[in-house]
């Protein structure tokens, strides 16, 4: 909130004497400074030209001029100049100001101050320092702050530093907020005192007034009066004080105090309207229509607050003065986004009543209210006329004819890339439609939305274009360095890796990735590339306008540590050898994926799988003799050789995967959803050969999640924002068909926070359960801690419990019963001068099955 800003400075110039006579001063030389401030000097000095040399006390003239607040020192003696008595000043002044900035300033217009402090106190850049004039500035913003309506006065300093030039820089620095301990709001008696409480709940949390805070609370509070019809409501802030912490707002509740018909002729006739009532809009509405149609003229009403008492008010009717009669129509024109019937609904000037200006104006407004309610706007423009008894609105709804983009700073990305996001030229302005485009402009992940404006067309207002602020953000260096420790997985693993989100320009994203890890095996190296077109902007059929992504991925993955079995002919069948071994999964694969209705999108996808196995060699800890019963039922011993595991090790095996899918996402936020649904099903069916044998088999997946926001809003950024609590839950599920012909290993592994989301269940250790069949859930506390400072760009603490199980074919997980398992965590969002860092997530989970918590690490934001 910006008000305009006054300073006030007034310099007493004592008049020169001119009489010179014998024995006087004659004349008064200033050395040392500038003509401006030598003139200065002369003018202000109590000694003039005139004065008798006996009355010139020379130390008090130096006094004088260094208390103007422009010198460091001051030297005056009386000499003969010339034959004059001349009294000489030397004077050495303060630094030239080079700059004036002025920071923590919101409240009010900083560039206003500046340049009031330039015009009225000569504190600008080229200017001379006074430190007086720097006190007197700080002292009339602090003033003009309490004029303007602000509870406090503002700590206010200046700073004043020194270039190596010799020359200054004055920082006046501005802290706006205080501690609150305590917020009293007082005079409220229309509204419901939880929702007072609400309005102002955030203000009292926060503990710190900010004016952000402060008169978003107040502009609330003003609209719950206007939504419940009373005028002249609301806070006065002329009032309203924060002292020692206590934040103590004054309401006003206009009371009508007397109504006055006196340009009406004082009809006899009962209003709702009455002395003692609040000052309600929907019954002034109703008594000028029922004056309207008693005195046959076009009245209206003004209401008139007591100088004395603004809580007191007279309601004054009259007559508008202009062509009225009886309205014989009502009409609508121009109206093509909203029925005719929802906006005649709206109106309150019905056939038969007399035309009253006023009533048509707040109809109108009515009209614009429905329009507004849906997310448009219609233009004022000619909007109401009455002629020969038929009341006509004249809608004309506002269309955005343009989109205009203001880059700041250098940029690669394309104008396209922004623009298509948004809805397309020539269409109804809609707020709601604008500010989900802003999300996902914001959701790309390499340029933030910093402005937004509207400019209209002069010779047709609805005509509008619509003028996006914009700017890359950093995305940082995009070499990554990874270290991590999996004993499960063979031990140490390291890598690097390359990502860029905005290749050419075009919004496309390259991920690069080269590693090596630990394996028994020896299989070492693992990498990969994707590449991913998330809008295949190309001018053919309708991908311009509908969302079609294609991607491409290649890699080769190492996964060590599985358990070696015999088959189902071997004696014993389908047991554990104690041998391990290593699968390397080398792939490519292509994808597709279309937007098909509003949140919807399905994908298609192909790919090429071959798989190695290598048997691992037999640690120390490996038992690699098992005990069984025979047939008899007596026990017998086997023990495995390298040669007879190596014969079980699966064989060699390529394979083709077909998918397909269906997501559904209608949710607010990528990074802190707190309102809609994610929902996703998908399908895969993959064939081959594993050495003669022939392979086919389907997964079926799917999952779904929604989110449930309360508590106050936080604001991110422009178009952005969240609620500061979430309640969040999800589920997911899959099972295998046509495992018997399945290559080995096939099924789900979950359990451990450092998975994929569907496969978490915290309190276990990472992909502790196996199965050919898996259910998962989960429901998470979120809480916003609107962190926002130095490299922290978002700090959250998270409460959850999660359940799931895993079973079918060759489970490591003897017994399927549900494991369940709860904890807590919190992530951190990082950024470090504009540059977006991966968000960091730290869990803790606990398993009351086993008694042993676990905490877990991962890199990602929230499911």
């Amino acid at each position: 909130m910006r008000h305009p800003l006054t300073l006030a400075v007034t310099v007493l110039l004592a008049a020169p004497a001119v009489a010179q006579t014998a024995g006087t001063v004659q004349d008064v030389t200033v050395v040392g400074t500038s003509d401006l401030l030598a003139n200065f000097i002369r003018a202000t000095l109590t000694t003039q030209t005139g004065t008798p040399l006996s009355g010139v006390n020379l130390r008090q003239v130096e006094q004088e001029v260094v208390a103007s607040g422009y010198f460091k020192s001051a030297v005056a003696e009386l000499r003969s100049v010339g034959g004059k008595d001349t009294l000489v000043i030397t004077v050495v002044p303060n630094p030239t100001i080079k700059d004036v900035t002025i920071t923590g300033l919101t409240f009010l217009p900083a560039e206003g101050f500046k340049k009031s402090v330039a015009d009225l106190l000569n504190i600008a850049p080229g200017a001379t320092l006074n430190n007086q004039r720097v006190e007197e500035a700080k002292t009339a913003l602090a003033q003009n702050f309490q004029q303007e309506g602000y509870p406090f006065a503002p700590s206010i300093s200046a700073d004043v530093k020194t270039a190596a030039d010799g020359t200054v820089t004055i920082n006046f620095v501005v802290d706006e907020t205080a501690p609150v301990t305590r917020v009293e709001v007082d005079g409220v008696t229309l509204l419901p005192a939880t929702q007072v409480t609400t309005i102002f709940k955030p203000l009292y949390d926060a503990r710190r007034f900010t004016p952000d805070a402060y008169y978003g609370a107040v502009q609330q509070l003003q609209q719950a009066y206007d939504d419940a019809g009373y005028l002249q409501a609301g806070v006065n802030v002329g009032s309203s004080t924060l002292e020692g912490g206590v934040l103590k707002v004054k309401v006003i509740e206009g009371r009508v105090g007397t109504v006055n018909l006196d340009d009406l002729g004082n009809p006899q006739v009962t209003l709702q309207t009455q002395p003692g009532q609040p000052v309600n809009l929907t019954k002034l509405q109703a008594d000028v229509r029922t004056l309207s149609n008693q005195t046959g003229k076009p009245v209206g009403f003004a209401i008139q607050p007591n100088p004395q008492n603004p809580a007191q008010v007279t309601v004054l009717f009259g007559s508008a003065g202009v062509e009225t009669g009886p309205v014989k129509a009502v009409a609508i024109q121009g109206n093509t986004l909203i029925p005719t019937a929802t906006l005649q609904a709206a109106l309150k000037t019905r056939v038969g009543d007399v035309y009253s200006p006023q009533l048509a104006q707040q109809d109108f407004l009515a009209l614009r209210d429905a329009y507004r309610k849906q997310g448009y706007e219609i233009s004022t423009r000619d909007a109401i006329s009455f002629k020969d008894g038929t009341l006509t609105f004249a809608v004309r709804e506002v269309k955005v004819a343009a989109y205009e983009l203001q880059w700041q700073g250098a940029h690669s990305t394309k104008d396209r890339v922004i623009t298509r996001e948004l809805p397309a030229p020539g269409s109804a302005f809609n707020r709601n439609e604008l500010n989900a485009a802003i999300g996902r402009i914001a959701r790309l992940g390499f340029v933030r939305v910093t402005t937004e404006s509207v400019r209209a067309d002069p010779q047709n207002p609805e005509s509008i274009t619509y003028v996006l602020g914009v700017a890359e953000t950093k995305t940082g260096i995009p070499v990554t360095l990874g270290l991590t420790y999996d004993q499960f997985n063979g031990g140490f693993a390291g890598d690097a890796g390359y990502t860029n989100s905005n290749v050419f320009g075009l919004g496309h994203n390259l991920t690069a990735s080269l590693g090596g890890q630990q394996n028994e095996a020896g299989q070492n190296l693992v990498g990969g590339v994707s590449y991913t077109i998330p809008w295949l902007d190309v001018d053919f059929l309708d991908f311009r306008k509908t969302p079609t992504s294609l991607s491409f991925n290649a890699g080769s993955s190492v996964g060590g540590n599985n358990a070696l079995f015999t088959k189902d002919t071997d004696t014993p069948a389908k047991t554990d050898t104690g041998w391990d071994y290593t699968t390397r999964d080398t792939s490519f694969s292509v994808s597709a994926g279309r937007s098909l209705a509003k949140n919807l999108t399905a994908n298609v996808g192909v790919g090429v799988s071959y798989k190695t196995y290598y048997l691992e060699a037999l640690q120390s800890g490996d038992k690699n003799t098992v005990t069984y019963k025979d047939a008899a039922g007596t026990d017998q011993t086997r023990t495995f050789t390298e040669a007879e595991a190596r014969a079980l090790v699966p064989e060699t095996n390529l394979t083709t995967r077909l998918s397909t899918g269906l997501s559904y996402d209608s949710t607010t936020s990528g990074e802190f959803p707190d309102s809609g649904v994610r929902a996703s099903v998908g399908a895969a069916y993959s064939f081959g050969r594993q050495g003669d044998a022939p392979l086919n088999w389907t997964t079926l997946n799917g999952g779904a999640s929604t989110y449930y926001g309360f508590g106050r809003t936080i604001e991110k950024d422009l178009g952005v924002s969240n609620k500061q609590q979430v309640f969040a839950v999800r589920a997911n599920a899959g099972t295998v068909l046509g495992i018997d012909t399945a290559p080995a290993g096939t099924g789900y592994a979950i359990g451990g926070g450092s998975v994929a989301t569907p496969f978490q269940l915290r309190g276990l250790k990472d992909g502790e359960l196996f199965g050919t069949n898996y259910v998962t859930t989960s429901a998470e506390y979120r809480y916003d801690f609107g962190l926002k400072a130095g490299i922290a760009q978002g700090l959250y603490g998270v409460l959850f419990a999660d359940a799931g199980t895993a079973w079918g074919g060759s489970a490591t997980n003897t017994d399927p019963s549900l494991k369940y398992g709860f904890g807590a965590g919190a992530q951190l969002n990082l950024g470090i001068g504009g540059a977006l860092l991966p968000s960091l997530r730290f869990d803790y989970g606990f398993s009351p099955q086993t008694g042993t918590g676990k905490f877990y690490f991962r890199i990602g934001n929230f499911w």
